[in-house]
């Protein structure tokens, strides 16, 4: 993503830097994003051989962030972080720049910190630390040693665990392309198609394509496919289940020619009939904690929101004959047949080699599946590795005794993807009396969720409750554990991704509207969504209870640093 490096400030800093030649002084209020980012590695490295002393004082305050980590901004911020970074050329000192680095700290507001600056006098009154870089080009977060040593999850220019990996869906059209109803998801593409399609019966080309909103959405390559007179068709087997956010299932329009990119998606999902699961890992660079959350359908590009991720498949299939976009092979190939497609093995041979020669031959890929999903879902492993995470894909160490996190990850699993059919968790008035038949649909309808309110005791302001929901204006359920927050996806516990996605959403250019209550209907359960919060209650606990048993990270000898 080079791209990234064309910033305004990042061009300036360099632009800067020459002017001043070999000796002066450059001050910049900055966007603190290249202090860790992975594309200003290379940023960081020329900075350190330019300069012979840096002073950064990053004062933090990325307001988009959720939970744990906007409370420790104080609940204020600017929408991006800050940096104050003063760069010194002295001809007479030699060698790579001194950094001095100040972190304004935690859970302070932005007049906190201002007062903060203000009270110190001196840049060495804020009491920087002296930083080490390491010849990665990192300066905060510095990766470990031995985790790129070991089994690349997966890598297109080495053998890893996985042979094929896809990014999520990206549609450049969520509005058009994913809805609750497939009635209402077929509707908005059919609309689609057709204004597509009159534009270019007309003759017309991307300077004069429509441009009402509520008729059409265009990005880059559908506007091209006009200039080139492509024609495009509505097709109802493109309308597929996706997941959205987690634990949110969409219809959703699955259409290379009408979706932004599909990735290698159509090798793992490549028909609604062909049933598949894998981890969707979060990319390295998001600013997001890594999560991985198993799924066993098409994947939203920004699952956890905001940052995209991979998708690491249990299977991969492959076209016999033939196909459009697909891999042609003949019918004496490996794998199992399955409707017209063989469905093959993704976990490599090269991967079971290794397994076995660490662990024995009794180990299949099956286990080696699981054990994936279960080390990723270590605390330890995550919390060890968190800068090797922002950095690179997970990297897999082989551990002491694998079996347990086989068994974590099985069970993480089953958890994962059945969470529609675990016991919801007994939340106060969850149960209270309500109607039967049409009419428990208005009766359990939602609108926005949203937690329950309490006046905190110290700053008498009216504070979120987390062991309360406000469900809709008749029901308000209760006695959520906040042992259960503790389960994040991202920067969201799975319990908020519920509360924040399932809400009637209208979106203002086209006036499409998403309603969650039209999935209860699809599913013929008035009580889905009322439920589906409960039962993420209990697959929150159950998988704090799983891995929080899983034995401290123990690397063997020769696969360690």
């Amino acid at each position: 993503m080079k791209n990234s490096l064309y910033d305004s400030y990042i061009r300036a800093i360099k632009w800067a830097s020459l002017r001043i030649a070999e000796r002066g002084v450059v001050a910049f209020v900055t966007n603190g994003g290249w202090l860790d980012s992975n594309t200003a590695d290379g940023m960081r490295l020329s900075l350190a051989d330019e300069f012979s002393d840096i002073h950064v004082l990053n004062l933090r305050g990325n307001a988009r962030f959720a939970g744990d980590q906007r409370k420790k901004e104080g609940g204020t911020g600017s929408r991006a972080t800050v940096a104050v970074t003063i760069l010194v050329k002295d001809p007479a000192s030699s060698g790579p720049a001194r950094i001095h680095y100040t972190d304004i700290g935690d859970y302070l507001t932005r007049e906190d910190k201002l007062a903060k600056v203000a009270a110190s006098s001196s840049h060495q009154g804020l009491e920087p630390r002296t930083i080490a870089p390491n010849a990665h080009g990192d300066w905060l977060n510095q990766r470990s040693g031995n985790f790129a040593a070991w089994l690349p999850i997966g890598d297109k220019q080495s053998a890893a665990v996985f042979g094929l990996y896809s990014g999520g869906l990206k549609t450049n059209r969520d509005a058009w392309c994913y809805n609750a109803s497939r009635e209402e998801l077929e509707a908005n593409m059919r609309r689609l198609v057709e204004t597509y399609e009159a534009d270019r019966r007309a003759h017309r080309t991307s300077s004069a394509a429509t441009t009402d909103p509520k008729q059409i959405s265009w990005n880059r390559s559908l506007l091209a496919d006009l200039d080139r007179k492509r024609a495009r068709t509505f097709g109802s087997a493109a309308v597929r289940r996706g997941l959205y956010r987690p634990f949110t299932r969409q219809r959703v329009y699955f259409d290379r020619a009408l979706n932004d990119m599909v990735y290698r998606l159509e090798a793992v999902f490549p028909a609604g009939d062909m049933p598949n699961v894998g981890m969707y890992a979060l990319n390295p660079g998001a600013e997001k904690p890594f999560s991985a959350l198993m799924v066993d359908s098409i994947p939203d590009i920004a699952l956890y929101g905001s940052n995209a991720g991979q998708l690491f498949a249990r299977w991969r299939y492959e076209k016999v004959g033939a196909g459009d976009d697909m891999l042609a092979f003949d019918a004496a190939g490996d794998g199992e047949m399955v409707g017209g497609y063989r469905r093959i093995d993704n976990i490599t041979d090269h991967a079971l080699e290794t397994f076995a020669a660490a662990y024995g031959e009794s180990i299949t890929k099956d286990d080696i599946f699981f054990y994936v999903y279960g080390l990723l879902n270590s605390p330890d492993y995550r919390d060890t590795y968190a800068a090797d995470l922002k950095k690179l894909l997970p990297r897999i160490p082989l551990v002491t005794d694998p079996w347990p996190y086989i068994e974590a990850g099985r069970q993480l699993s089953d958890l994962h993807l059945g969470y529609e059919a675990v016991e919801p968790y007994p939340l106060v008035r969850l149960d209270d009396p309500a109607p039967s038949g049409a009419a428990a649909y208005e009766h359990f309808r939602v609108d926005k969720m949203a937690f329950a309110k309490v006046r905190d005791p110290e700053t008498k302001k009216l504070v979120p409750d987390r062991s309360a929901v406000v469900y809709n204006s008749r029901i308000t359920v209760s006695g959520i554990p906040e042992e259960a927050h503790r389960y994040m996806l991202g920067s969201r516990s799975a319990i908020e991704w519920i509360i924040d996605r399932y809400q009637v959403k209208t979106d203002k250019p086209s006036g499409i509207v998403n309603d969650p209550n039209d999935w209860s209907r699809e599913v013929g359960d008035p009580r889905y969504i009322i439920d589906l919060l409960a039962r993420i209650v209990t697959v929150s606990l159950e998988t704090m209870k799983i891995v929080d048993a899983l034995p401290d990270l123990e690397i063997r000898a020769g696969d360690s640093e």
